[in-house]
């Protein structure tokens, strides 16, 4: 057969993209196959395929692309030339599928390093070579996981995947996760306010982020849900390290977190806590009490429209219950939500009271201060018990055969390491000093004081958060009768009570005071603080 009639084809591959763009070894291969041809006095070969894959499968686009050629032209003479029997595959099994997809075209594979051959002898040195090639691959393998197990014990975080509101840096001579502008500031607003009640469903966390500017969305405009819960669970916000898969239990990272671990273990907790309706869609600033008030006539949640007027559309509520008589029945929402800043004016207790208040709240801020040793010690013996357990869920392991009882022991090892790290963050942070009081409870003692200052911001999210913060239930509404008094969160229950009591200096006589409401106050705030801690 004359040279015409045959065709040469090259095949090359490299083990990833990052090798696509560094160094030359596609065309280096590239090379050493028209070297080979020329040697041969084959023609120069007419195509080139390539992959950017790993030898150990034998899905490859490039490779694909070749065997359908392959067959397309089975009536010619083809040659398919490869720079080494490694380029073909890394794997015995992956080796000969594919030199049996070759010979099934009736192509013949050449290299410069290795003759095919039929021969036994020639079979053996072949699966000798794709032997030896496969373990090469593994034990590199084995090394590059070795390694990056080794930066997770130390707590780097080692994986080319990065959770927003990260980056990498080089600190000290390693790659480190470092915080990013406005990205981490939005990411631990949202998490905050999962944790804290603010966001009661995963799918408002999704709208605040959409919402949110400075965070990345897709070219629509939107967040998908899933980013949403792998933010949620995502234990490196907390500043930790963790990955299972390769036996490394959870640890301080070298990184900055965005939130504590204790917030972290709250966020999961809610997260495991029986699914709440999302909210809707579509609550917009011209319906800020959709889904806070009931018809005062059926119970009934309000709805809430556009009417078309003479010369515009008009907001409105209405009852949706067929069977009220305020069925359709609208009125305006300008009317509804004046009578509700109204009664958040009237929830307004004087200074004397947030007086009074301000004092027991900074009385048992002083108590934490001053308990801060003992509650240490109380934590590392803590410590210390979860640690006994920690030996002895090991031991169990060690010696069990039982799969069903390694696996339970290893469950509790795991939360028992989760616990520990939890406990080690109690007592780094009871060892610090405790910030300023003013500056920590100023924010919360002014919407106290005034509530209906932040429903004036306008801003949904913050109207959304007083209705929240200072009824516990929903409101109910009839039109000429306004609002029927409502069920009040717990501290403006108190502020209530102390405004229709006389508050006074206490004599300097040593007597109790004589406001069980003020002490149940004050109960109820050192309780707070106790449970920060």
């Amino acid at each position: 057969m004359s040279d015409k009639n045959i065709l040469t084809l090259g095949y090359t591959r490299v083990s990833g993209k990052k090798q696509v763009k560094e160094g030359d070894g596609l065309g280096s291969q590239e090379a050493r196959i028209r070297e080979y041809a020329r040697n041969r006095s084959y023609p120069a070969p007419s195509m080139m395929f390539t992959d950017d894959r790993s030898g150990g499968t034998e899905i490859r686009p490039g490779l694909a692309a070749m065997l359908k050629f392959l067959i397309k032209n089975r009536g010619s003479d083809c040659i398919v030339i490869i720079d080494d029997i490694t380029r073909l595959a890394r794997d015995i099994t992956v080796h000969h599928k594919l030199r049996a997809a070759i010979a099934a075209t009736g192509a013949r594979l050449e290299c410069p390093s290795f003759e095919f051959g039929d021969s036994s002898d020639d079979l053996l040195v072949e699966n000798l070579l794709a032997s030896v090639s496969q373990h090469q691959r593994q034990k590199n393998g084995e090394q590059v996981r070795n390694r990056m197990r080794g930066r997770l014990l130390n707590g780097y975080w080692c994986f080319s995947s990065k959770p927003p509101a990260y980056e990498f840096a080089r600190i000290n001579a390693q790659n480190t996760l470092i915080r990013v502008e406005p990205i981490a500031s939005i990411v631990t607003e949202a998490l905050m306010g999962f944790a804290t009640g603010r966001f009661q469903t995963q799918a408002e966390v999704q709208r605040f982020l959409q919402d949110s500017s400075g965070y990345p969305k897709l070219t629509d405009g939107t967040v998908k849900f899933d980013r949403v819960t792998e933010m949620l669970t995502c234990v490196l916000y907390a500043g930790m390290i963790e990955y299972l898969p390769w036996d490394v239990s959870i640890r301080k990272g070298c990184h900055q977190g965005l939130i504590t671990y204790d917030t972290y273990q709250r966020i999961q907790q809610r997260l495991n806590e029986n699914a709440k309706a999302p909210a809707r869609a579509d609550l917009s600033q011209h319906f800020p009490l959709r889904q806070a008030v009931q018809c005062a006539h059926c119970g009934r949640l309000l709805g809430g429209a556009f009417s078309r007027g003479r010369n515009a559309e008009y907001p409105y509520y209405f009852c949706l219950n067929k069977k009220c008589e305020s069925y359709r029945k609208s009125f305006s929402s300008d009317e509804m939500h004046e009578e509700f800043e109204a009664l958040l004016k009237m929830m307004s207790p004087a200074m004397e009271i947030i007086d009074v208040a301000s004092t027991i709240f900074r009385e048992a801020w002083d108590k934490r201060s001053v308990g801060s040793t003992e509650r240490t010690a109380q934590l590392r013996q803590e410590i210390g018990s979860t640690d006994k357990l920690i030996g002895l869920m090991i031991d169990r392991v060690a010696s069990s055969s039982n799969p069903q009882l390694v696996e339970a022991y290893e469950t509790r090892l795991i939360d028992l390491q989760r616990k520990k790290v939890a406990l080690a963050e109690k007592i780094e942070n009871s060892e610090k000093n405790l910030p300023d009081f003013d500056a920590t409870l100023r924010t919360a003692l002014a919407f106290l004081a005034s509530p209906w200052k932040l429903w004036e911001t306008g801003k949904l999210e913050d109207r959304r958060a007083v209705r929240k913060l200072v009824f516990t239930e929903h409101l109910q509404y009839a039109p000429g009768m306004g609002f029927r008094t409502a069920e009040t969160t717990l501290p403006f229950k108190v502020l209530a009570d102390l405004t229709t009591q006389d508050v006074g200096m206490v004599r300097t006589t040593g007597v109790e005071p004589v406001y069980p409401k003020v002490r149940d106050f004050k109960s109820l705030a050192s309780t707070s603080f106790a449970t920060s801690a």
